[in-house]
């Protein structure tokens, strides 16, 4: 249990005690009668301090329940009072509110008023301008009319003078007519007699002018006819001249064909007497170089590919076609080796041994050298 709640009553009882004390002080010392002390009787009563305390604890309690009362109270009240001004407020602003909406409206109102007011103006205003363009449209529509009636009058008065006019211009024409047949017929006479004259000076200037074109034509014709002629002649003095110009050319592509032919067939004489001489040349110095064993016989052959530089010295030799004897085929390419130089090469010209002697193949067989 907590101490604090015995030291308030504990606190109480001992004031109460002091109180008490105190109290019975005074009436014993200032009241005594100092002619007869006489005994008082006191009449003494017994406190009970737990039942004081449990009724400070009871007033206590009552205290505070009455001061949360009255706090709730005032807070409800305080509850009440804001809900109120806030109702107020709300009923304020409603009011306010609803007092802007009539404003608003009533603005409205009077700018639908306003607008109800400028319309029925403009449609007046619009009304007036079409009745005044109608009155001016009919003023000219009647104008019009009027100028036309007056036009049409004018001019069925213009045509009736016209036809006056007319009438009696008509009546001149036909006088004048008249007297211009009369005249007519004389000068138709007369010209009659004159066309007859120029048909006469006509017919005589068409024959000299027929005359004069049958002239022309036959100077033209015999002209056309000499130019012809003459361009013939040239033309064909000129295609003599070009034929005689073509066999003189082929004559002399014939010559110099000729000629070369006989360079040509000179020149393959020479290479050939060369080439003969040549082989016999070569062959020579081939059997002299080639040592012929008594074991090859005949039938035996080997073809050897030899090639040379234009020195006549030899590049190469090889063996294309072997005999089936290797002593034989060695023998063969050795021999070409030994020659190691055909001296008389070197005094062919340059095209002949291009042709027959760069590289050349050679049959060797005991009975004797073939290429």
């Amino acid at each position: 249990m907590d101490k604090r709640s015995y030291l308030v009553p504990s606190l109480l009882a001992f004031l109460v005690h002091v109180a008490v004390v105190l109290l019975l002080a005074g009436h014993w010392f200032d009241q005594a009668d100092p002619r007869e002390l006489k005994p008082r009787h006191i009449q003494a009563q017994m406190v009970d301090l737990g039942a004081v305390s449990q009724a400070l604890e009871k007033q206590t309690e009552q205290a505070r329940r009455a001061e949360e009362a009255r706090k709730k109270a005032e807070q409800r009240k305080l509850n009440e009072r804001e809900q109120a001004q806030e109702k107020q407020r709300q009923q304020e602003l409603a009011a306010q509110d609803k007092a802007k909406k009539a404003e608003q409206a009533q603005e409205q109102k009077v700018r639908d008023e306003q607008a109800a007011k400028e319309k029925s103006i403009k449609e007046a205003e619009q009304k007036a301008e079409t009745q005044r363009q109608q009155k001016e449209q009919a003023e000219v529509l009647a104008k019009a009319k009027a100028a036309e009636a007056k036009a049409v009058a004018e001019s069925k008065q213009k045509a009736q003078e016209q036809a006056k006019l007319a009438a009696e211009k008509k009546k001149q024409v036909e006088d004048l007519a008249k007297a211009a047949a009369g005249k007519k017929k004389l000068a138709d006479d007369q010209a009659k007699v004159a066309a007859e004259k120029k048909k006469q000076a006509d017919d005589q200037a068409k024959a000299a002018a027929e005359k004069k074109k049958q002239a022309d034509v036959a100077a033209k014709a015999k002209a056309e006819t000499e130019a012809k002629r003459v361009a013939e002649a040239k033309r064909k003095q000129e295609e003599q001249q070009r034929k005689d110009a073509d066999k003189a050319r082929e004559l002399a592509q014939f010559e110099k064909e000729l000629a070369q032919e006989q360079q040509r067939m000179a020149a393959d004489r020479a290479s050939q007497q060369l080439m003969v001489s040549m082989t016999d040349y070569i062959n020579g110095e081939l059997s002299r170089n080639w040592r012929i064993s008594s074991a090859f016989r005949d039938g035996m052959e080997a073809v050897v590919e030899i090639r040379l530089f234009p020195s006549g010295e030899v590049d190469s030799a090889n063996l294309v076609k072997s005999s089936g004897d290797s002593g034989f085929d060695n023998a063969a390419v050795q021999a070409v080796f030994k020659v190691d130089r055909f001296v008389r090469v070197a005094e062919v010209d340059p095209l002949t041994f291009e042709r027959n002697l760069r590289k050349f193949r050679v049959k060797f067989r005991p009975e004797g050298l073939r290429w």
